[in-house]
This record gives structure tokens, sequence and C-alpha cells, in this order.
């Protein structure tokens, strides 16, 4: 198993937690990455198709990250328009990382809805062609979206929101995940491709957190989880969306009720009044959840999360470089004396490791560090 993190010491700990679901692998071309409890927080980011046109700058954009001094730990490929070359083709190539999809984007007809046959081809031609993980939207069910009328927006989820949208246009009886669910699993298993439960009614705004709508989802979603467990398919989880600091620690113990799962937050988003800035309020949120133990790969939000903007390649990686801050603060404390004690030998200034000439611009003969000599 070749992965970028010394994160196996213990190989038959590993492999227990791995047999519990607790831990997953997420298989990449270059390198595979484990996600899970006791390991080292993990890094994702997205990049996607909305047009043809757009093909040149996406692929230009795998390019640059590839050559990043802080490379992502999975990816998303979140197209939603099908090309004859996926990017998820061209990550896997230039970067190599475990790759992630949601093959519901790629089947939607605004007219008919998703056509079952073509859903399942889609789905076993990406898995054969190594994605490590799909988020499938489970939860895209009438009982509870029937209930979302008082919230300020009922829906902010696209995979959600399309698979609801064929149920109504097809008039089907359970959402096509469901009704295609024995044949969805049998692809799954047999390519070995890891489930991430989607969540459909994540909050849009603090004031929507942890209502009935979310709560009743976080409990759909753990049934799933144990179905698909049951089918020995390995599965993570994703929540959250927008959510107060202060109710984040009881959204943390409600999903870690009952079972530990891989946990992959979206966000959190911790103010409503960020725009323009959610790499810094997802770095914030994701750091406190993370301290509380509810994250286990944290996303890469950039700054036009909430704008509408296609992220730039300099927004990726300010994503990028935000998010691994989190996961340096995060992995020293989780393991402090790894990443720490080396440092204690080492004599730092505020220009990183000590310099021959001493004092910065800044402060010039009046430096601290003149102390020393």
């Amino acid at each position: 198993m070749k992965t970028r993190y010394n994160d196996h010491n213990d190989i038959e700990n590993l492999k227990e937690k791995m047999q519990t679901n607790e831990v997953v692998l997420l298989k990449g071309k270059k390198y595979d990455t484990l996600v899970g409890k006791g390991l080292q927080l993990k890094i994702n980011s997205s990049v996607g198709l909305s047009d043809e046109s757009e093909f040149k700058n996406e692929a230009d954009k795998i390019s640059k990250i590839a050559c990043f001094d802080v490379l992502p730990d999975t990816m998303m490929d979140l197209s939603i328009i099908s090309t004859k070359k996926p990017l998820y083709d061209l990550i896997q190539k230039e970067i190599g990382c475990p790759v992630g999809t949601v093959p519901v984007y790629v089947c939607f007809d605004s007219r008919k809805g998703i056509d079952k046959n073509k859903f399942l081809e889609e789905i076993e031609r990406q898995a054969q062609n190594g994605i490590a993980f799909m988020t499938l939207h489970f939860t895209a069910v009438d009982e509870i979206y029937r209930k979302t009328i008082d919230r300020n927006i009922s829906v902010i989820s696209r995979g959600g929101s399309l698979v609801l949208r064929d149920l109504y246009i097809n008039k089907r009886k359970q959402n096509i995940l469901f009704e295609c669910f024995d044949d969805i699993c049998k692809i799954l298993k047999k390519y070995s491709v890891v489930v991430s439960v989607g969540t459909t009614f994540r909050p849009s705004t603090l004031y929507d957190a942890l209502d009935e709508i979310q709560l009743n989802e976080i409990r759909m979603q753990k049934d799933i989880i144990n179905v698909l467990r049951k089918r020995g398919i390995d599965v993570m989880m994703e929540g959250v969306g927008h959510i107060s600091l202060g109710d984040l620690k009881k959204y943390v113990k409600l999903i870690r009720e009952d079972f530990y799962i891989p946990f992959m937050p979206l966000g959190s988003i911790p103010t409503d009044r960020a725009v323009g800035w959610d790499h810094v309020s997802a770095a914030i949120g994701a750091s406190y959840m993370a301290i509380l133990d509810g994250a286990d790969i944290i996303n890469a939000v950039t700054r036009e999360e909430h704008t509408g903007g296609i992220p730039t390649t300099n927004s990726i990686y300010e994503a990028l470089k935000s998010a691994q801050v989190v996961v340096n603060s995060i992995n020293d404390v989780r393991f402090f004396e790894k990443y720490n004690k080396v440092q204690n030998n080492k004599k730092n200034n505020c220009m990183g490791i000590m310099k021959e000439n001493i004092g910065c611009d800044r402060c010039k003969e009046e430096c601290p560090f003149l102390l020393w000599f």
C-alpha cells in the first residue's frame, strides 16, 4: 500500500479499523489515501466542467495543481457534462491521488430527468476507470423535502436537488438510487468503490442548522450506512454546511453516536456573513470540528463558494494553503510528539530557521534575537 503519509505504524490496528469501517482506503493511481479514526487529517480539493468550452482552463488548473507545494490527498471531479476525456482521467494521470465523483451530475436531463440504464452505465464506467469514491444522495426523498417549506432555503445540494427533480419528473415511487440500489451495490462492491453518503438537506444558513430536517437526514444517513456496510461496501459520511460554532459540538455528538464513520464536512461554514472569504470561514469551522474529532477529511473551500464564480487557479491554491494550515494545526494536536519534539533542537526566528544575519526589515537593530548575542 503506497500512501503519502506514515499513517499505518500499527498494521494490525489499522486492519481492525478498516474492517469496522472506522478507516477507509481510497485508491489512487500514484498514491492511496487512508481516511478515518486516529489518522492524520486529510484534504480534498475539487475541479469541474460546467461547459465544454472550459475544458482547457480546467485541464490547465489540474496541471498547475500538480506543481503546487501542497497537494490534495483526494480530488473530486464535479463536472456536470460528459466529455470524451473526463477531467478525472487528467487528475489520475497528472496528480495521481484518489478521485471522487457525483455520477448523477452527468446523467441528469432537465426535461427527462435520469435514465436508469444510462445512470448505471455511467457508474460502472467510472468505477472501471478507477474512481475511488462516489457521492450518492440517498436522502433525497419526498418525505423530508415536503417538510422544508419553513426553511430559509429548502435545498442547496446540487446532487440532492437533481435526484429530487428526477423523482418528480418521472413520478417515481422512490428515488432512483433506491430503485437501482441492488445494481448500484453490485457495481460498487465489484470495483471496491467507497460510497460517500451525501447530504441533501444541509443547512444554507445558521438559522436552519440542526432543525428537524437536518436531524431526520442524519438518522437516514446512518441507516443507509448500516445497510451499505452489510452489503460489504466501505462508506464515508458527508455533512454540515452552515452551522454556528456554538452548535458544532452538538452536531459532532450526533454524527459520532452509534458508530465512528470517516467524515467529510462541507465547511463547516460558521457564519453567513463571510461571502467571498469562504476559505477563511471554512478553515475556522473545519478547525473547530476537527478539534472535536468530527472531521477526517476536509474540503479546500475557495473564496468563490458563495459568489457563483468559477474558482481560479490562484483561489484553489489559496484554499489548499488555508486547508493545510488547518491540517497542520490539527495534526500538531493529534501527533504532538511526532511534529513538535524534533523542533526543540532548532532555533527559529520570525523569518523561519535562524540565519546569520539578525534583524529583519521591520525590527532592524531592535530585533529581540540580539539578546542571544
